[in-house]
């Protein structure tokens, strides 16, 4: 007999190695034990949403916001699953709303600046990737929105020190936050 704890384990463990599909399956029976399990739920919603599964996933981190309320990291992965079904508007408004409730949140500011990248709004995506950077001088996904906002800006001197930091730490759009 799985316990709980046993349950989630290898679900996190499955995710991690990108074997969302049979995560899922671990995160849903640790959920026919304990049906409003908020960390299942958030679990299960995450590789759901890895999986390409919105709707399910939306549904499963809506659970958990119905049932432990907002809180940023929550507010975050709802608005990746909006960005994802190309809902800018829920997406932005997730994001900005994480920010209320912490604004020191690198990757709130980053995806932030990545909706406003795609909208065209560049001053805007600009100054969200720099809070980003300015919170985290090590994030590399969002120096390589930054740089690519600095491009697109016609900003060269800028372009060239977010371009230098992007090689130095090796951040050649690798990661899902990247904006191309």
């Amino acid at each position: 007999m799985d316990n709980p704890n046993t349950l989630n384990d290898r679900g996190m463990a499955l995710t991690q190695a990108g074997r969302y599909d049979d995560a899922i399956k671990y995160f849903t029976k640790g959920l026919e034990l304990e049906p409003t399990n908020p960390v299942f739920l958030y679990n299960r919603g995450e590789a759901l949403r890895r999986a390409g599964r919105l709707a399910e996933a939306k549904a499963d981190l809506e659970s958990v916001l119905s049932l432990q309320g907002e809180e940023a990291d929550l507010l975050l992965a709802l608005g990746l699953v909006a960005y994802e079904d190309d809902d800018y508007d829920l997406a932005e408004e997730r994001y900005e709303r994480a920010l209320v409730l912490r604004s020191a949140f690198p990757e709130a500011w980053n995806d932030l600046g990545v909706v406003k990248f795609r909208r065209g709004d560049y001053p805007e995506a600009r100054l969200a990737f720099e809070k980003a950077v300015a919170l985290d001088p090590g994030f590399g996904d969002a120096w390589f929105n930054l740089r690519d906002t600095y491009e697109e800006l016609g900003l060269k001197r800028e372009w060239a020190k977010a371009a230098a930091k992007v090689k130095e730490l090796g951040s050649e759009g690798d990661g899902e936050g990247d904006d191309s």
